[in-house]
């Protein structure tokens, strides 16, 4: 898992335990959010999953430091169609939008760090799935550093095949460095993901936006 992230950034192929998983679909479903800040602090499994030995070890390997769990985040994605779902779930009402999230685009955590994202729904090619471009996160250009955004034919005309779309039923795990290249293909359907964020440096993480 460390050598594949070293080299392209990320690395996938293991599942949470059904048990988890069960235990999170089951808080999601009596708290009814759009988007929760830090939910391991109120869901037992997903603090499981965050402090678990072994993806804990894979952070500290990897980041070559003792990992800082930074934030988790849990988030449903809807397509046109579920339009009526989405608003039946309490929302963030003044959350900041600082790019497009369906755009290719990279995040600077900190100088290094490690997300591991986790499909809570099966995720098919309607689904919303996680992309990335391996090995974009070695070296970046001048321009991007100075912009974030990478439109898809500039992603396309550069990188070409080291674009990977992840696909995989509920309880896909994705190990990633996500200063690599990354978006979230259009939903159609409905998507629920979990991400748990391991960085090195301690400061405080974005502000827990207020419900409306």
């Amino acid at each position: 898992m460390v050598e594949s992230l070293t080299e392209k950034g990320y690395a996938n192929g293991w599942r949470i335990p059904e048990g988890h998983m069960h235990q999170i679909l089951q808080y999601v479903k009596e708290t009814k959010h759009l988007k929760y800040w830090n939910p391991h602090r109120e869901c037992h499994a997903i603090d499981q999953i965050a402090r678990n030995e072994k993806l804990v070890e894979i952070a500290r390997e990897y980041l070559g430091a003792e990992p800082i769990l930074w934030l988790t985040q849990l988030k449903w994605s809807f397509g046109p169609a579920s339009t009526e779902e989405r608003e039946a779930l309490l929302s963030s009402s003044n959350e900041p939008i600082q790019y497009d999230g369906d755009a290719f685009h990279y995040d600077a955590l900190d100088f290094k760090s490690l997300t591991i994202f986790i499909y809570l729904t099966d995720v098919d090619p309607s689904s919303g799935p996680h992309v990335l471009i391996e090995k974009t996160h070695r070296t970046k250009s001048f321009r991007e550093i100075n912009r974030i955004i990478l439109s898809d034919e500039d992603a396309h005309r550069k990188f070409g095949d080291r674009i990977k779309m992840i696909l995989g039923p509920k309880g896909t795990m994705l190990f990633e460095e996500t200063s690599a290249f990354h978006k979230a293909s259009r939903c159609q359907t409905k998507r629920l993901m979990l991400s748990i964020d391991y960085v090195l440096q301690r400061r405080p993480p974005p502000e827990r936006p207020v419900f409306a």
